[in-house]
């Protein structure tokens, strides 16, 4: 009877020691595998994506990996008196607390992922939300793109915040007077 009890309890710690390590192996494996990654750890990371996606561990790592791509970002102008619109970016660096200037990136970051005809409603509701805070009946909105500062821009003196690396289009113009756009 206790060599049965041994041998379960040796197999037993015997595989908790082997899931303990995969899983190990699985978390580091992620985030190592965003590119630029050779293809053992693209190989690695295709193999433990199964375990990572049913536990929720394949989280967004491509957004803090070495290059993440642009950012993408909203701005908008309202008409003013004397022909110089207000013109505000979001998310803009005076939001506080920061936890509200995340959550506004998240939001002008994310609103791409959806249909088209959910971007057009998430478009007309940001032109609304800007045109109460405002008080305004006209709201243009915009796209901006915002491509990351190489290593070698910045040690040559560039910025992470320099105009030219930013790029605005046109998204909408609202007239929100009687709900027309």
């Amino acid at each position: 009877m206790k060599t049965i009890r041994r041998i379960c309890f040796r197999v037993g710690y015997s595989f908790l020691s082997v899931l303990l390590a995969f899983h190990v192996f699985a978390i580091f494996v992620a985030p190592s595998a965003m590119p630029p990654a050779s293809a053992l750890l693209e190989q690695c990371y295709n193999f433990a994506l199964p375990y990572n996606e049913a536990l929720f561990l394949n989280h967004g790592y491509h957004f803090f990996a070495p290059d993440p791509g642009s950012s993408s970002l909203m701005a908008y102008s309202i008409p003013q008196a004397g022909n110089i619109p207000l013109k505000k970016r979001i998310p803009d660096k005076s939001i506080w607390p920061r936890l509200l200037y995340h959550r506004y990136f998240m939001l002008a970051e994310n609103v791409s992922s959806f249909s088209e005809k959910s971007q057009n409603e998430f478009y007309e509701a940001y032109a609304r939300h800007f045109a109460r805070i405002h008080n305004a009946d006209r709201v243009t909105l915009y796209s901006v793109s915002h491509e990351p500062s190489s290593m070698a821009r910045i040690q040559v003196g560039g910025r992470l915040d320099d105009p030219e690396m930013f790029s605005e289009e046109v998204i909408n113009e609202y007239d929100l007077r009687n709900g027309s756009k």
